[in-house]
């Protein structure tokens, strides 16, 4: 089975960068699943803040392993990923389409990369964020399953 950002999280690693998104947005479509993205750059305190204290204990906790591909998209270098077409682009490019301007933000996607719910930019209370992330993650999952 293909990488979904759990095995690695749960191995004590990083995120499943993004590369192909044409890709997962197949896989997503025979699981079942919708994408959520992290957009960040490798210098980015607020990054790895979600990465440590929320995502990756979400993952290694087991939640929403069914319903969630996770990737990390890197705006910084010269970062190229196959996007939800299947052509190439920086993740900058990438990352402006969606009006991701600012890291951290979090989308979530469907199977075509089409937004499920607003973003969630920056890190505003920690002490909550993973409770807004929860309540986001059901409202990208409750349109998704409307539209199939």
């Amino acid at each position: 089975m293909e990488n979904d950002g759990h095995d690695r999280a749960a191995a004590g690693q990083h995120l499943t960068p993004a590369e192909d998104l044409a890709a997962d947005g197949q896989r997503a479509r025979q699981e079942g699943r919708m994408i959520l993205l992290l957009v960040s750059q490798e210098d980015c305190p607020f990054c790895q803040q979600i990465k440590e204290e929320v995502l990756l204990p979400m993952i290694k906790g087991g939640d929403h392993q069914d319903t969630l591909l996770i990737r990390e998209l890197f705006i910084d270098f010269d970062y190229q990923v196959r996007d939800f077409s299947g052509q190439w682009v920086s993740g900058n490019t990438l990352a402006r389409r969606y009006g991701a301007w600012m890291t951290p933000s979090l989308l979530f996607l469907d199977l075509e990369g089409r937004e499920l719910t607003k973003k969630m930019i920056g890190i505003q209370t920690p002490e909550y964020f993973y409770f807004y992330l929860d309540q986001s993650i059901r409202e990208a999952l409750g349109r998704l399953q409307r539209r199939d």
